[in-house]
């Protein structure tokens, strides 16, 4: 598992700029074993990473600064 979760890991890192820096700050070993766990496979696990990141990037662009 320890592989999988540095292929996780690199894809955050390969994705940064586009919301993959909300995994790389925010998430633990611990984090990325229960993605792989629930997604079975790594490219499932990618995807639901991927999905994360979107959501917290358009909740982000919903923030009005006043």
């Amino acid at each position: 598992m320890e592989e999988q979760i540095k292929e996780l890991e690199q894809f955050a890192l390969d994705h940064y700029e586009a919301g993959g820096h909300w995994v790389v700050e925010t998430y633990s070993e611990e984090d990325y074993i229960e993605v792989l766990t629930k997604a079975k496979t790594v490219a499932k696990a990618k995807k639901e990473l991927k999905k994360y990141w979107k959501f917290i990037n358009e909740r982000q662009a919903d923030c009005r600064f006043e």
